[in-house]
């Protein structure tokens, strides 16, 4: 009988040890997707308001800090973005543009 239950609980643990390593993988997908979800919208946003209120308003800067506050949350969650898409023009805050205000 004690055979028996220390082989149990032996597939028991190596179930849980093969099945764990595979739900980790698909949350990192989850927020890789949500990832690119909340910076996709905020970019969308930022190239309205440049559109409407030019590129280097306070809008934009603002929109711009917001974009910095989801890429932080990309890193915190583990999950990376494109960064030619996301990183790169308007997209990124310049600390030289304070100097020139």
């Amino acid at each position: 009988m004690n055979t028996h239950f220390i082989r149990y609980a032996l597939f028991g643990a190596l179930a849980i040890g093969l099945t764990l390593p595979m739900a980790t993988a698909s949350r990192a997908d989850d927020f890789k997707e949500q990832c690119h979800e909340r910076l996709r919208a905020q970019k969308d946003k930022i190239d309205r308001d440049a559109a409407k209120y030019g590129e280097h308003s306070d809008k934009v800067a603002s929109d711009v800090n917001k974009l910095e506050r989801e890429r932080q949350w990309c890193r915190d969650h583990k999950a990376d973005w494109d960064h030619n898409l996301f990183d790169v023009g308007i997209y990124i805050h310049h600390h030289d543009d304070d100097d020139h205000r």
